[in-house]
């Protein structure tokens, strides 16, 4: 890396080392949500040996680690969220992941180091902080079902926590150039889970039974039409099936069909439109004899706030050219949980950006999830530098 290309400071690229080598180690080793024992240990021993004072949660692997220059001053925090995904790796060089099925194909193996490289940074340089600093190491983002920021704010990450802030890597996006904007910024998101209960038969007389199968085809079929019919068409809306599974052999009418997938909303408004929509049509399978249950486990969206979407900025600009820079971006329609933790402020002041980690002259031009999931090392130390910014001179 060429530290003039992106302006980084003399100390901090000093860091470039230890950033490079942190993510590497942590991207060997990636775990399950609420499962992340080795990573949340690896990242526990590095900050409280950067002098960070820790406070864990018996029964879960998220922490928070402080780092207090005066009482009397506000206090800032950083999410790093710490999970992986249930994917091979396929990135098939010397740091790929040693745990079978489980990848950093989201890049939280780059938010966490980020995080680590800004705190180490700090823990040197504690005489430029003009606030306390905060670093939450939040479990379980990716599976809505395990408890993951709400739970970390009910055990109270956010007491005393005037500011939060948090980066999302963005492997399709070039190093060096980040995107946000004000007001919602993720959508209000659930994942779903349908079960439509039938009767069995030969696969000879069908009239005989109710074919769970035929019936879940119609629901989810229906769904697509809410979505052009029913909703506001300037407010985007999602519905996605990812899962199904029904039957058991070929010749019987099924009786039980499973379908699991997400729903989507930009507002709060739509949100509810889907939902009451999706109770609708399962109360027509009522009406023909099928038994249904729907079950959700929802976030609420991103909103950053003005304030805050200002500061990143400011902090952004004191070294990235003003190019690079978009703040005022389109809200990505995937969800995230760290809504609760903006939402748990006094004044709901925080605020989320993403992060170019691309590099297209490396062949580096992926989006999220996808495998392999490549990211440019370089991306580190620039949003550890706007993590820094926000809380020092």
């Amino acid at each position: 890396m060429n530290k003039n290309q992106y302006n980084i400071s003399e100390k901090l690229f000093e860091l470039n080392a230890f950033s490079k080598k942190t993510r590497q180690d942590l991207h060997k080793i990636p775990e399950l949500s609420g499962q992340e024992f080795k990573t949340s240990q690896y990242c526990r021993d590095l900050i409280s040996g950067f002098g960070y004072a820790i406070t864990s949660y018996e029964g879960y692997t998220g922490f928070i680690a402080d780092l207090i220059i005066d009482p009397t001053k506000p206090l800032i925090a950083f999410r790093a969220d710490m999970d992986a995904l249930a994917m091979p790796d396929m990135t098939n060089n010397e740091y790929s992941s040693i745990h079978d099925e489980c990848a950093h194909n989201c890049g939280h193996d780059t938010h966490m180091t980020i995080a680590l490289t800004a705190a180490n940074y700090l823990s040197r340089h504690r005489h430029e902080m003009n606030t306390n600093v905060r670093f939450i190491f939040q479990m379980a983002e990716e599976d809505m079902s395990i408890p993951g920021a709400d739970k970390m704010v009910e055990l109270d990450c956010m007491e005393g926590v005037s500011e939060v802030y948090a980066l999302h890597n963005n492997g399709a996006q070039d190093t060096g150039h980040i995107s946000f904007n004000t007001g919602v910024m993720s959508s209000w998101g659930s994942t779903w889970t349908l079960d439509v209960y039938g009767v069995s038969a030969h696969g000879s007389t069908p009239q005989k039974g109710l074919d769970a199968i035929r019936e879940a085809s119609r629901i989810l079929d229906y769904m697509d039409y809410i979505i052009a019919k029913k909703t506001d068409p300037f407010s985007p809306a999602v519905f996605c099936c990812g899962m199904i599974k029904g039957g058991t052999i070929p010749n019987a009418v099924a009786d039980h069909v499973q379908a699991r997938g997400t729903i989507r909303a930009m507002d709060k408004e739509t949100d509810q439109i889907l939902k009451n929509s999706f109770q609708e049509i399962i109360a027509h399978s009522e009406a023909g004899g099928f038994r249904t249950t729907i079950t959700y486990n929802s976030y609420p969206a991103v909103e950053n706030h003005p304030y805050a979407h200002l500061r990143i900025l400011e902090a952004a600009a004191k070294f990235l050219p003003a190019g690079h820079i978009n703040s005022n971006s389109h809200p990505m329609t995937g969800s995230e949980d760290f809504s609760y933790m903006i939402n748990a402020t006094k004044d709901r002041v925080g605020a989320m950006f993403f992060l170019g980690s691309g590099n297209k002259a490396k062949g580096i031009d992926n989006y999220l999830h996808a495998n392999p999931y490549f990211i440019d090392d370089d991306c580190l130390l620039v949003g550890a530098q706007i993590f820094i910014n926000l809380v020092t001179h």
